[in-house]
């Protein structure tokens, strides 16, 4: 059953970010999604024994992790002037 929920609120949300719908909305829930996927799974995969410095750097070339910093970023800085938000809000202001 969650294989097909989150399935769904990947594919709908990167939907969303491509057209630029709801950016902040799909933002939040696909960086849910993405700390979710890295604590459960990828953490107990990472080698055991390692020094600090090499976990961290193991760590920080897991592709979820630049998703997370991604969708930080759309969050604190909105998806640009090519997106249905700033068309709808240029609409809306007037």
């Amino acid at each position: 059953m969650m294989t097909y929920f989150v399935s769904s609120v990947e594919f709908v949300g990167g939907c969303l970010l491509t057209v630029g719908f709801l950016s902040s909305l799909a933002c939040g829930v696909l960086l849910v999604d993405m700390l979710v996927a890295v604590l459960t799974t990828r953490l107990s995969a990472m080698p055991k024994g390692r020094s600090p410095l090499n976990w961290l750097g193991d760590f920080l070339y897991l592709p979820e992790v630049l998703y997370v910093l991604f969708f930080i970023w759309l969050i604190c800085f909105g998806p640009g002037k090519f997106s249905v938000d700033y068309w709808l809000a240029g609409k809306l202001q007037r």
